[in-house]
């Protein structure tokens, strides 16, 4: 019910459910078509642009499903499931919007989730690590040093000196 719901929200005309018989595809077609033919010509999209909307918003609400879930175990096929879109799909429209992978964006997540965690908590450096999806100190602390410049300890101290 929320899918149908949200697709009203984004204009959609018929919500037809698997399988579709033949009859309902065409009565779909011909009223959207009639739908189309009824707007002034200029709010028409180009196929290309509606086709860059669509993927924008994909990609939105991967992005958003993705900062709210960065620190536990996600993998690609994960956020494609909660973005209904084959993981192969979603993975093109990270690249074509974001010019990053999706491994490249959860890690930078991960990372700037850490910082915030470093510079304003009293935890460990390995539970920080775990409380922003790594199960592994060393792999953290590598990722952490290649992203920010410095190693999570010294990124600490920096800001404690910073901000004392």
């Amino acid at each position: 019910f929320e899918y149908a719901q949200t697709a009203l929200n984004l204009g959609v005309c018929r919500y037809l459910l698997k399988p579709s018989r033949m009859d309902e595809l065409d009565e779909a077609i011909r009223t959207m078509i009639a739908r189309l033919d009824a707007l002034p010509k200029t709010q028409t999209p180009e196929p290309a642009e509606a086709a860059g909307l669509a993927g924008n918003y994909i990609v939105r609400q991967a992005l958003d499903y993705m900062r709210a879930h960065c620190a536990e175990r996600l993998s690609l096929g994960d956020v494609a499931d909660q973005v209904y879109v084959s993981q192969w799909h979603l993975s093109k429209l990270i690249n074509k919007h974001t010019d990053q992978s999706f491994l490249d964006i959860l890690n930078n997540m991960r990372i700037e989730k850490a910082r915030q965690l470093l510079a304003g908590s009293g935890l460990r450096i390995h539970e920080v690590a775990e409380q922003c999806g790594y199960s592994d100190l060393g792999h953290f602390s590598r990722n952490f040093k290649k992203l920010t410049g410095s190693t999570p300890g010294e990124f600490r101290d920096t800001a404690i000196h910073n901000n004392g």
